[in-house]
């Protein structure tokens, strides 16, 4: 893995802990908190390991996507399978 891809892999983490903290800042149910992080973590998870399949090719045939660094115009694509790599570093 290059550096841009883990940057943008650390990225994607870093947004998945920000978004699941600001909910259960929101959290005002009775559930247990721990179960309703558990089901964020699900539900972010999966939403960005789709999305990096739809970069990937591998959900619609009639749209093909990439990943660009603006500096070094390579793709962020190169040499992996982003939902693959997803899995290192996304918590589920």
């Amino acid at each position: 893995m290059n550096p841009n891809q883990e940057i943008f892999f650390r990225a994607l983490h870093d947004i998945q802990e920000e978004v699941i903290q600001i909910a259960l800042s929101k959290c005002k149910c009775k559930c247990s908190c721990e179960n309703i992080e558990a089901l964020l973590y699900d539900v972010t998870y999966d939403t960005i390991f789709n999305i990096m399949e739809l970069i990937d090719g591998y959900t619609k045939d009639n749209l093909q996507l990439d990943i660009i660094d603006q500096y070094s115009k390579k793709s962020l694509k190169e040499n992996i399978q982003l939902h693959d790599v997803c899995v290192d570093f996304i918590k589920a």
